[in-house]
């Protein structure tokens, strides 16, 4: 079993990121980012690839003709159906698929990947999701991928750190960055009572400059570095990192 599996497959996910799921204005707050950055209109089509619970999917269909959200996890589709049904939101459909495996065709006017949910795989898997990324857009489609920003995490770097969750149980971070790979390696352990659970997790975190570079390699053009959710021009205090690129 590889480490997303372990993450995310697992219900501890939703407990521990309950507070950031269920924070409704900071989700409208990134879904008017994406809308505006991406310069989304009531005819377009969108692909939210790692679309998780689909809290931005929800947000961004009220502004297009119709979104559909992508993930390999079959628990967070079930629960964005759920929200979409009792909602009403008709514009957006919810398919499970590995974003390895994306094989959209010349379909979407614009996509996007929110929440640093890129680079979990090798660096030729993490290129080749973008080139698939490229085929699934239109010509002159957008593409918006946000992540944390590198400089600003080595420049205020934890390296372990903990929590407790509302059910109890004790998450223990462990983490460290390697600079030959770009990757940040993080171990959480989970504490409840005499159970204990370690998941180790593996995220390529490129530099803002060499994001550019992967985007240029996949196809993009007219590419832009900006700071996340805020918008504007990306400073070395930008928490957050947005990368928008367009096919030609």
């Amino acid at each position: 079993m590889s480490w997303v599996e372990a993450f995310f497959d697992d219900p501890t996910y939703d407990i521990e990121y309950a507070g950031l799921l269920g924070d409704k204005e900071r989700t409208a707050k990134e879904a008017a980012f994406i809308i505006r950055e991406l310069a989304l209109s009531g005819k377009d089509r969108v692909l939210d690839l790692a679309c998780g619970h689909g809290r931005h999917a929800l947000e961004v269909a009220k502004a297009v003709t119709h979104v559909v959200g992508y993930d390999r996890t079959d628990h967070f589709l079930a629960h964005a159906r759920k929200q979409a049904e009792e909602l009403g939101v008709a514009n957006v459909e919810f398919v499970r698929g590995d974003m390895r495996e994306l094989d959209y065709e010349d379909e979407f006017d614009a996509a996007y990947n929110y929440f640093t949910a890129w680079g979990y795989y090798c660096d030729a898997e993490n290129q080749d999701v973008l080139a698939r990324v490229v085929r699934a857009l239109r010509p002159g489609g957008r593409f918006l991928l946000e992540m944390i920003n590198r400089d600003a995490l080595l420049g205020d770097f934890r390296p372990r750190s903990w929590q407790e969750l509302e059910d109890g149980t004790v998450v223990l971070v462990e983490q460290r960055f390697d600079f030959e790979t770009g990757r940040s390696l993080t171990k959480r352990i989970y504490l409840r009572g005499s159970d204990r659970r370690t998941v180790e997790t593996d995220v390529r975190l490129p530099a803002p400059e060499e994001s550019v570079r992967m985007f240029r390699q996949a196809g993009f053009a007219r590419i832009r570095l900006i700071s996340a959710p805020e918008g504007g021009a990306l400073t070395a205090k930008s928490w957050r990192i947005a990368v928008i690129g367009a096919k030609e």
